[in-house]
């Protein structure tokens, strides 16, 4: 098997289509997947609104780590909650220029064994619906203990 992967595609933002489960299940608990990079950006790098495509995204391991209270147009970043592991943004200065483009914070302890959700919003009100993200990963092998472990820690916030 290949020891890296890229994840990458166009989801719509929370507001549209709420979060989006990527799988990346093998089916052998004792393969595991560590992210690298994440990245996000909009579709129409050219388009003359973009000052209001300001975007942030979150990658979790558990649905329910991404929450939603307020506003359906905010994600909420919280590095307190183990199921959430990696953040990153976008800021554009409109009329075509990318302002700053972001790698992301992500937690080099954090693995993945089966599921990956993926939440992006623009910061502010926009028409555009979908963003593209780009996830490298790469491969952990994991003994029949750990493989446990990690299953338990994609679900529970307070097990280190």
């Amino acid at each position: 098997m290949r020891d890296k992967r890229v994840l990458r595609g166009r989801i719509p933002t929370i507001q549209y289509g709420g979060l989006t489960n990527i799988v990346v299940d093998d089916g052998n608990y004792n393969d595991a997947w560590r992210v690298t990079k994440f990245y996000i950006s909009i579709p129409a790098v050219h388009d003359p609104s973009l000052g209001s495509f300001d975007s942030c995204a979150v990658l979790a391991t558990h649905e329910d780590a991404i929450p939603n209270p307020v506003l359906s147009t905010v994600i909420h970043w919280d590095w307190s909650d183990r199921r959430q592991f990696a953040w990153t943004s976008i800021e554009l200065n409109g009329d075509t220029q990318i302002g700053a483009w972001s790698e992301g914070v992500i937690d080099p302890q954090h693995i993945i064994v089966r599921d990956l959700w993926i939440g992006i919003t623009a910061a502010f009100a926009t028409s555009t619906r979908d963003f593209n993200y780009m996830i490298e990963l790469e491969r952990v092998k994991l003994s029949d203990n750990q493989a446990v472990m990690a299953l338990v820690q994609e679900v529970a916030q307070d097990v280190n």
